[in-house]
């Protein structure tokens, strides 16, 4: 077997293993650390602190040296490599008739099951304002620009859940069943806690 195919099924099994795992972190790590490492985004979903929360994280991928952001609000990623051009190309879809939204700009996971009990740390990690607010049900948000085929949810009518780039919001004490949240500025980022 040629060395690269060795190399590629090591690489296969490893993917695999992670890939069956019931809990991808074997130990306990801090994601205030992780973030302020410059870590990955893959980093901070997959950490847990030292009380087991879990994590949510806010994404976007806007350019920071594109003027175009300045009009609402500016980009203060690093890296970012999404122009406000491209971000307003995505926003429809000629298949759709209601907004679509550029996938860089979401909630990761947008899934996730938690104890009873279980604290859930949620993490801005783009370079915008986002919000993270709960909501009966999933809706358009409070920029009616963005709302392209959406009812604004009744929730987005306020600005009382805006987390800022790099800031964290913590939600404890979640009841049992399912819990929607959404950015009332991108409506299409959502998230569902399931408590059980």
């Amino acid at each position: 077997m040629s060395i690269v195919r060795r190399m590629c099924a090591g690489l296969v099994s490893v993917i695999a293993l992670g890939a069956c795992s019931g809990d991808p972190v074997s130990e306990p790590v801090n994601a205030t650390q992780v973030m302020n490492q410059g870590a990955s985004a893959q980093a901070v979903l997959n950490s847990r602190d030292q009380h087991g929360s879990r994590h949510v994280a806010i994404m976007d991928d806007c350019d920071p040296d594109d003027p175009g952001w300045a009009a609402t609000g500016g980009c203060v990623l690093r890296n970012g490599a999404v122009t406000n051009a491209e971000f307003g190309a995505f926003l429809a879809s000629p298949l759709s008739l209601s907004v679509i939204g550029h996938p860089a700009w979401r909630m990761e996971p947008s899934y996730l099951r938690v104890n009873s009990g279980q604290t859930v740390m949620v993490s801005n990690l783009g370079g915008r304002l986002h919000s993270f607010t709960p909501v009966a049900m999933f809706g358009g948000g409070r920029v009616p620009p963005l709302n392209i085929g959406l009812t604004a949810a009744p929730e987005c009518a306020s600005a009382a859940h805006d987390v800022l780039p790099g800031g964290r919001v913590e939600l404890s004490g979640l009841s049992a069943g399912n819990h929607r949240y959404q950015c009332c500025i991108h409506p299409w980022m959502r998230a569902l806690v399931k408590v059980e």
